[in-house]
């Protein structure tokens, strides 16, 4: 009987869901809007309902779905499963493990997005190969991954990794946790978005709108857009953004010295050639010779399927032990 695999990446905006082989081979998705207004109830209902649709359209009569892996943003309770003061999706504490597996009658394995992209990239992307890898996701919000000695790093309590709340500038705009002058507060695509209607405001930031073709809100593309066309306003957002990342990334590369640095998410993939040149350029200036030494950094070649390729190895880390933790198996 072939064994299969249920993944679910969660996310603040939108919900991905797939069933894929042992492989690593992604049978089928399915994507849909988070509606996270609707509140958590309503998020897990739809998540349960997807798994089950796919696994009716993917499952033939000698396959089965062996393991359900499920990512969220962060902060999370590890191996709990519980989301807890997570800005991103507004959630206060939220029993998503237990709720889920209730839901799908079966044992689900829950994971912070972050944590799930850096293990797809490490197994996936990278093939096992460096010991140590820093994933950082440009998206609706900023979040990492650390891999250290080739295993995940989740630190003590399982809330390690949130490098959207590093301060990159004092008395900075107000992020959704709460703290000011975060880098998801300065540098996310919602950043970004609220940057442009702070110079629409000011009556500025002409050139940027003419490339959203009437959208009622401009986003992370329209920037790139207007960037690439020679747009001034919108090269000194993506400059400022560039500014901000080089900061927490080369002050990362400084306390961690890790061997790979890799960029993943919708403002990432989207700005990859505005962002990769200038980005290494920065952090190889400001961080110590001996830490730049062949260092790299690259943009995910996984695409938007990433933390689908976490869920994934995390899948197969977890049938490697049978029934016990997957922490202490290198990939």
């Amino acid at each position: 009987m072939r064994k299969l695999i249920a993944a679910v990446d969660l996310g603040a905006s939108k919900i991905l869901t797939g069933v894929a082989t042992a492989q690593g081979q992604i049978l089928m998705r399915e994507k849909f809007p988070t509606l996270k207004e609707n509140g958590p109830d309503d998020i897990m209902d739809r998540i349960s309902a997807s798994i089950s649709k796919l696994s009716v359209l993917c499952c033939n009569p000698d396959e089965q779905i062996v393991r359900v892996v499920v990512a969220t943003p962060g902060p999370l309770s590890y191996p709990e499963g519980i989301v807890i003061g997570s800005p991103n999706l507004a959630w206060e504490s939220v029993h998503l493990k237990y709720e889920l597996s209730k839901r799908l009658n079966r044992r689900v394995i829950v994971d912070k997005d972050t944590n799930l992209a850096a293990l797809g990239e490490y197994y996936f992307g990278q093939q096992g190969q460096p010991d140590s890898l820093l994933y950082i996701t440009v998206s609706t919000g900023v979040g990492g991954g650390l891999i250290l000695d080739k295993q995940i790093w989740r630190g003590h309590t399982g809330g390690a990794g949130e490098i959207g709340h590093m301060q990159v500038e004092p008395q900075g705009r107000l992020c959704n946790c709460g703290r000011h002058g975060c880098l998801e507060a300065l540098a996310s695509g919602t950043a970004i978005s609220r940057t442009v209607k702070e110079l629409l405001q000011q009556g500025k930031g002409i050139g940027i709108l003419t490339m959203g073709n009437d959208k009622k809100d401009i986003t992370a593309r329209e920037v790139g857009e207007a960037a690439r066309q020679g747009d001034y306003e919108a090269q000194m957002i993506v400059s400022k953004v560039i500014q901000y990342l080089g900061t927490a990334v080369a002050n990362l590369v400084n306390i961690i010295n890790p061997e790979i640095v890799v960029l993943g998410g919708g403002v990432a993939l989207g700005w990859r050639d505005l962002l990769l040149e200038a980005l290494n350029i920065y952090v190889k200036r400001e961080v110590f010779t001996l830490n730049a030494e062949n260092l790299k950094i690259e943009i995910t070649k996984l695409g938007e399927d990433i933390v689908l390729y976490g869920c994934i190895a995390t899948a197969l880390r977890w049938m490697c032990q049978g029934d016990g933790s997957p922490d202490n198996v290198q990939v």
